[in-house]
């Protein structure tokens, strides 16, 4: 599970109007709709600023999450602060419910802007050795009962092909 929000949402639709602000989260679907579509995701709620988003593979969330920490800025938007965890889920009536949401919510509040924040149960289950993980210790999230260890997700610096000859 990934939520994704807009950092400052609420600072833009105060200082530019609500006009503004309903242009961005157009802006911010048609991206996220693309990115969630093409790493084999889907957006599962609406949020005004942010989005609940499923993938079937962590991977793929933290790919799309860090694809969009890059091209939502660049289409003229806030930066936006994302928080990613893996594992079961209870789908009904269309909706996703239990502690995988719950927790992704909860990361998704502690990360900064433009950061790509996972839990341990990401970096388990990850196997594309695009990403990288920086380790952030456990953090005490509001509501959840234990400490969850973060993870900093960021792409690994492609190294140049060598040069046959």
């Amino acid at each position: 599970m990934c939520f994704l929000d807009l950092s400052g949402y609420t600072r833009v639709t105060e200082e530019r109007g609500d006009q503004v602000a309903a242009e961005m989260a157009a802006t911010l679907g048609r991206s996220v709709q693309q990115s969630a579509s093409r790493h084999g995701g889907r957006a599962v709620k609406w949020l005004g600023d942010g989005v609940m988003l499923y993938f079937t593979e962590p991977d793929h969330a933290v790919i799309s999450a860090l694809e969009l920490s890059d091209s939502v800025p660049a289409a003229g938007l806030p930066t936006t602060h994302t928080g990613i965890d893996a594992g079961p889920v209870v789908i009904q009536d269309g909706d996703y419910f239990g502690r995988t949401v719950n927790t992704a919510a909860r990361i998704a509040t502690h990360a900064g802007p433009g950061q790509v924040l996972v839990s341990e149960s990401v970096v388990r289950a990850s196997n594309d050795p695009t990403i990288r993980f920086e380790p952030l210790g456990p953090v005490e999230l509001p509501g959840l009962l234990r400490l969850i260890p973060l993870h900093r997700a960021t792409r690994t610096r492609s190294h140049p092909r060598p040069v046959a000859g």
